[in-house]
Order: C-alpha cells, then structure tokens, then sequence
C-alpha cells in the first residue's frame, strides 16, 4: 500500500482553520436565526390575536367636532357610515373640514352646498352602479338652538341627503 503523503504549507493549513471557524460559525448563526424566526412568529400570532379581539365592524368610534357637546338621549342605535356636519356656535364642518361661520351659512348657504354635491359626486363616481343613499350624520352642539338645526337639516335634501341620523349621547354613555 502506497500512501502519499503531502505537505501542508502554512498557507494551506491557515485556510483550513479559517474554513473551519467559518463553519462553526455560520452552524451558530443558523441556530439563532431559528430561534428569532420562532420568536417573531409567536410575536405576530400574538398581535393577530390581539387585534382580532378588539376590532369592531360597526363605525361606533365617532369623531366628535372640537367643542362640540353632543345632546344626550334616551334611545340610541348604532351609527352608520355617513358623512358628518358638525354645527356649532362657531361654525359648521363637513367631515372634519371647515365649511364656513354658522351665521354666514345661514345667509349665503352656497358653500355647504358646493360640499355638499361634492361629497355627492365623489360617491357617485366610487360606486358607479349603486343608487346613491344620501346618508348623513348631523352632529349638533347643545348650545345650538333647535331652529338653526332645523334650518341646516332643511338645506340637506337638496343636495339627496334625505337620510339624515343625529349623533347623540345614547342611555349607555356612548355617541
């Protein structure tokens, strides 16, 4: 039996401790690699728990105007998903946006109005094949008299919102 045997030079048997190193290594990187993958999937699963518990499919989570009080009321239902005109003392706001003085729009309503048909042919051309259910939710301070409300529920069936719900505070505390 003839066995050849071969020198390793210090070039080759540094790479080989080198290569060797780099195995060990990278079986410890594998290894913790794991275990973070492990971890972030519980993390996850613990976040998808969590937000399937307190989600809620019905829009009770109204934006209620700056300065605004709600009346309370003694029946509630829930809300449906409609724009909202807030009317205050100081002045009236359609979805969260400044439409104009309380008194101003009393005596020149045109602007609610171009809002208004706005709002209208945006929803018309997001739903091109459905009826348009002219829903609106009128969010009316207490301090506002009964007759400027009445006045600016009026104005709402010209511009086919004829579906209008007023947001109050229901027996259970919630609006």
């Amino acid at each position: 039996m003839n066995i050849k045997s071969q020198q390793l030079g210090d070039r080759s048997f540094s790479r080989h401790l080198v290569a060797r190193q780099f195995q060990r290594s990278r079986r410890k990187r594998m290894i913790i690699m794991g275990l973070m993958l492990t971890s972030m999937v519980d993390m996850f699963s613990l976040l998808v728990i969590f937000l399937l518990q307190t989600f809620s499919a019905s829009p009770e989570l109204a934006v209620v105007a700056k300065g605004l009080t709600l009346p309370q009321s003694v029946t509630s239902r829930e809300m449906k998903d409609a724009p909202v005109l807030a009317i205050s003392e100081a002045g009236i706001y359609l979805d969260q946006k400044f439409v104009g003085l309380t008194e101003d729009l009393l005596d020149q309503p045109e602007p609610l109005m171009n809002r208004l048909a706005e709002l209208r042919e945006i929803w018309q051309k997001s739903h091109p094949k459905q009826n348009f259910p002219g829903e609106i939710t009128v969010q009316a301070d207490q301090a506002v008299s009964s007759a400027v409300v009445s006045r600016f529920m009026g104005m709402l069936p010209g511009q086919a919102f004829g579906s209008i719900q007023m947001a109050v505070i229901g027996a259970g505390g919630r609006g």
